[in-house]
């Protein structure tokens, strides 16, 4: 099996392993040949780009990840931009932009921590259904890190016209060391794809598509995940904690959301998102403004800051948050 050559979707046992995980996990339960495997999501990006054509507009979030944006205007694809509101992307926005495309974080949007609620899903899956070359990038990115209750299905789970391609990526959940994401295409678009890219040969190796296939079939990532979410819940609560009873308390507001393994806190302060980074940096400390996601020029005036509490040192965590209430 390891010395075999695969197709472009990859091992047959890890498909089937990752269909298996869907339908306990994300609510859906796709045919095997429908995921493509591949060497991390920004490979997949571009593999969906080549799929749907440069030549057709992609809708991205702002803010958002931006080495998305940097991903698709490198592979020559045409670029705007949909802002968000309290329920994620703003379908009003996305109908403006004229785009064919729309790439979207509805659980756990990155960096705000939005969960899309079900009334936007909807709304989005009926803005794809209105034109057969609309389609839906999924990106279920940290989507397993739901630490109350059980994880949203995805929306593909609900989609009932095949617009929506899913995405995500195993970087988060074992380590951003093993390169192996997948999507899952909807039946409608296998044919185009195996026209289009089927010459293309899968680019993880069958060592570490074998590995975590096994790692998943044998019960292991689930128990992983499981042991994972309880290790960040207690890993959250100290923090929020230790935040409550600093220095820092009086001057910030935690904006707590289902987010995965960060959430945004807003700070009173008198000086630039900037100004007060580099004030906090020459301190040691390394503090992120959400303005640095958004479309430059786009950012509203809140003082908003992406905090990431997944690989916090909690013993450091106390002197932190007293320099950062002393640079304000």
């Amino acid at each position: 099996l390891l010395l075999t050559r695969y197709h472009t979707g990859g091992m047959p046992e890890l498909q089937r392993a990752i269909a298996k995980h869907l339908a306990s996990f994300r609510g859906f339960s796709p045919d095997p040949e429908q995921i493509i495997v591949g060497a991390g999501a920004e490979y997949l990006y571009g593999l969906v780009i080549e799929l749907l054509g440069r030549d057709k507009v992609y809708c991205l979030e702002n803010p958002g990840y931006r080495t998305i944006e940097r991903v698709y205007r490198s592979h020559g694809a045409l670029v705007t931009f949909a802002g968000l509101d309290e329920s994620g992307l703003q379908v009003t926005d996305l109908i403006r932009s004229k785009a064919s495309i729309v790439h979207v974080s509805p659980t756990h949007h990155f960096p705000t921590g939005i969960d899309m609620p079900a009334t936007r899903r909807y709304e989005l899956l009926s803005w794809a259904a209105q034109n057969p070359e609309h389609f839906i990038i999924e990106d279920d990115y940290d989507s397993e890190f739901r630490l109350i209750g059980r994880p949203i299905p995805a929306l593909q789970s609900i989609d009932t016209e095949d617009r929506v391609i899913y995405i995500n990526t195993f970087s988060k959940t074992l380590s951003s060391t093993v390169r192996l994401a997948y999507m899952v295409l909807p039946p409608s678009l296998l044919p185009l794809f195996r026209e289009r890219l089927g010459f293309y040969s899968c680019t993880v190796s069958n060592f570490e598509q074998s590995a975590v296939a096994k790692f998943i079939e044998r019960g292991y990532f689930e128990k992983h995940i499981n042991r994972m979410r309880t290790h960040y819940a207690k890993q959250r609560s100290a923090v929020l904690n230790l935040i409550a009873a600093s220095p820092l308390a009086p001057y910030c507001r935690v904006l707590e959301k289902q987010s995965g393994l960060h959430f945004v806190i807003e700070l009173k302060t008198t000086r630039s998102d900037k100004t007060l980074q580099e004030r906090l940096l020459s301190c040691g400390v390394r503090l992120r403004p959400l303005s640095s996601f958004y479309v430059p020029g786009t950012a509203p005036q809140e003082h908003a800051f992406f905090f990431s509490y997944a690989n916090i040192n909690l013993s450091t965590l106390p002197q932190a948050l007293c320099i950062i209430a002393k640079s304000l």
